[in-house]
């Protein structure tokens, strides 16, 4: 089936069947909800689905050996139009992109595409990938296309940030939510993908995703999973808080990006603490729960299960993380976040070594 491969919007799938069938398809729709849940991949499995050439809209099925089909998957359909950023660096769907660059404005482009009679299917399909990005000039340019479509057109706008598009743009279409994927959905796509070998280490990043494919490959990251295993080797052994603090900030030197990236990166490391010290609690509990990090299981056994102040200590633990977390949200120097954090987890924890 060709929806199988969608993982965790069957109702959305069903939503669309019975709008299909009620004849109530609008002419557009926002995809809203978090970057890496499979949006774009729904948008583009619900443009094949209209262009089969075996099922009918009704059905919302595909065959994937008519034509149809074969131009979707080789992205030649010439009744699908899709746009987007040009590149990872780009960080705006640009005007030229909705109706041509300054010599053929109006006369190329995804508003001249759409204005035009369908070539092989019975209707016209547009995507457009975050959305939210058009910039000033591009969002009023395509809000003349999304007024007065044309006949059976259907228009895809893709947002992770919907409340960003222009409110006449956002008011004039249907706006569709997708929640973020189950961990175990992210687990299983990172080793179906072979982005993961470790059944046990794609739980732990599908943990941390927040249901996100897209920030699970980030956390992939050779770089920053070796930083993740010297905050774990510390936590778990011979806390030196001055030796942590400067092959974290060092390491995350290396790596490089802008600061946005790094203080990104130095976000997953706090939040890596984080899923650290939860599993050390659910230990000291008896209540193992998903992911197993080995390390913090290993730090956890140096208390007492038995001990409410043990408890109460590693929970300390997780509430200075978090706290960490909030300051380098807030836009606290990051060298020095981190600076301080290892300063005081190796307060806490000198006394507490076994």
């Amino acid at each position: 089936m060709i929806w199988d491969s969608i993982r965790g919007h069957g109702e959305r799938v069903e939503w669309f069947r019975r709008t299909i069938r009620r004849g109530r398809l609008s002419h557009a729709y926002v995809f809203a909800g978090p970057g890496g849940i499979g949006k774009r991949m729904f948008a583009r499995t619900l443009a094949q689905c209209m262009f089969c050439q075996r099922h009918s809209n009704e059905e919302l099925l595909a065959c994937g050996e008519c034509s149809g089909c074969k131009q979707i998957a080789r992205r030649s359909h010439p009744d699908l139009h899709e746009i987007g950023r040009e590149s990872a660096k780009s960080s705006l769907v640009r005007i030229d992109q909705i109706c041509g660059d300054s010599d053929h404005r109006g006369k190329a482009g995804l508003c001249f595409d759409m204005s035009r009679l369908p070539m092989v299917a019975d209707r016209k399909i547009a995507i457009i990938d975050y959305a939210e990005d058009m910039n000033g000039s591009a969002a009023n340019s395509f809000l003349k296309t999304l007024e007065e479509p044309q006949a059976r057109a259907l228009l895809i706008l893709i947002a992770s940030n919907p409340e960003e598009l222009q409110p006449t743009i956002r008011s004039r279409c249907q706006t569709i939510w997708f929640e973020p994927l189950s961990s175990h959905d992210i687990a299983e796509l990172l080793v179906q993908q072979e982005l993961v070998v470790d059944p046990t280490e794609a739980a732990a990043l599908a943990e941390l995703s927040g249901g996100s494919l897209e920030v699970a490959t980030q956390l992939i990251d050779p770089a920053l999973r070796e930083l993740r295993d010297t905050l774990y080797q510390q936590l778990a052994g011979e806390f030196d808080s001055i030796v942590l603090a400067e092959k974290l900030n060092s390491g995350i030197e290396a790596i490089g990006g802008d600061a946005g990236t790094q203080r990104r990166n130095v976000l997953w490391l706090i939040r890596f603490g984080l899923e650290f010290f939860r599993t050390a609690t659910l230990h000291l509990s008896d209540r193992p729960e998903g992911a197993v990090i080995p390390a913090a299981v290993a730090f956890a056994r140096r208390f007492d299960t038995r001990s409410p102040e043990d408890f109460e200590f590693v929970m300390s633990l997780f509430e200075r993380m978090a706290e960490t977390e909030h300051h380098i949200e807030s836009n606290v120097s990051v060298p020095r976040c981190v600076e301080v954090l290892c300063e005081d987890l190796g307060h806490k924890l000198r006394p507490a070594r076994r």
